[in-house]
């Protein structure tokens, strides 16, 4: 009689079990090395914004703006224009995007966003971003100001509406990725950067010099990471400013300072507070300045001289302050 050479039932259940056991030892190792690869591709990023920053200080002798003609802000902006302008459009050129750069007309309104609550801007938007050809500029993605990592909340391109939208039927593309500016000075008043004693890097109407930045362009930040999704205001757009989108801000006030908050439940507000607020990983609370990003443990900063760090959110308060601001006098490096 010939005899059948095979698995048994049992030898067959075990092989797929110990396969099982594998796959399951291997998964958390194969998810770490993609994000590790994520992580290293968001820094790449940053690292090439830098670079630009950098260039672009070569060609004009001083770093571009944060933005131009803030239709967010209390009073008059410069020449009583809104034109509602990022500043990283301004780099586009240094990051081999020429041909996007070309496609706007710089001397009319990126955004057409001209209101603020609680308060009044007198300024009038010039032309409109809707005819003009920005606002439809404006939804393209671009990946060198994506994180491959915030993959979890919104798409890129949200930004829609009054309020967030470059223009009436537009919707604008997100960045996870923009200047360090301080939050409430240019939310609250325009034109207010030029005669604040907390500067950072950039502002509205900067145009800082590396002689300005005294604390040393190694210890002061210049480009903060962000995620694509804020639970105050939507998300900061790469084309254009509107509502409450004034650059990344690691320390607004020594209540909302820090990195990677997903929950402050000492904001006194019928909304935001908690209960009812359920805290979501990807929608960042710290307002609408807040740093942050989908990576464990805390975000990238570019730094003045164009280097890359990972900041940790366990980072204190205080070495951040320092950090944010350009001329404070307090020199920190960090660990």
């Amino acid at each position: 009689m010939s005899r059948r050479n095979g698995f048994t039932l049992v030898e067959l259940l075990v092989v797929i079990a110990i396969i099982g056991i594998l796959i399951a030892l291997l998964l958390p190792a194969v998810q770490a090395a993609r994000e590790a690869a994520r992580r290293a591709q968001c820094s790449n990023n940053l690292k090439q914004i830098g670079l630009a920053l950098h260039n672009y200080y070569s060609a004009h002798k001083a770093f571009p703006a944060a933005g131009r003609g803030y239709g967010m802000c209390n009073g008059t902006p410069a020449n009583g224009e809104i034109k509602n302008s990022n500043g990283l459009v301004s780099i586009l050129p240094f990051l081999e995007q020429q041909p996007v750069y070309d496609q706007f007309n710089h001397s009319q309104a990126y955004s057409n966003f001209n209101s603020r609550t609680g308060g009044g801007n007198t300024g009038t938007v010039v032309g409109d971003a809707g005819t003009n050809g920005n606002a439809a500029v404006s939804e393209q993605v671009l990946q060198v100001f994506i994180c491959p990592s915030d993959n979890s909340g919104p798409k890129t391109r949200t930004l829609t509406g009054t309020h967030y939208g470059p223009a009436s039927g537009f919707t604008g593309a997100a960045t996870n990725y923009d200047f360090v500016t301080s939050a409430f000075g240019d939310f609250s008043n325009c034109n207010s950067y030029n005669t604040s004693t907390n500067q950072r890097m950039f502002g509205e109407e900067s145009a800082t010099t590396m002689a300005q930045v005294t604390d040393g362009l190694t210890n002061t930040f210049m480009v903060g990471e962000t995620t694509k999704y804020h639970v105050n205001g939507r998300a900061f757009a790469w084309a254009y400013r509107s509502w409450v989108m004034t650059g990344v801000d690691p320390y607004p006030s020594a209540a909302h300072a820090g990195i990677n908050l997903w929950h402050m439940p000492w904001v006194n507000h019928p909304i935001w507070q908690s209960p009812p607020f359920t805290p979501i990983r990807g929608r960042l609370r710290s307002w609408w300045s807040a740093a942050g990003s989908l990576h464990p443990g805390g975000c990238h900063f570019a730094l003045g001289d164009g280097s890359v760090r990972y900041v940790s959110e366990t980072t204190q308060k205080s070495m951040l302050d320092y950090l944010a601001r350009m001329s404070d006098g307090e020199v920190v490096e960090l660990p």
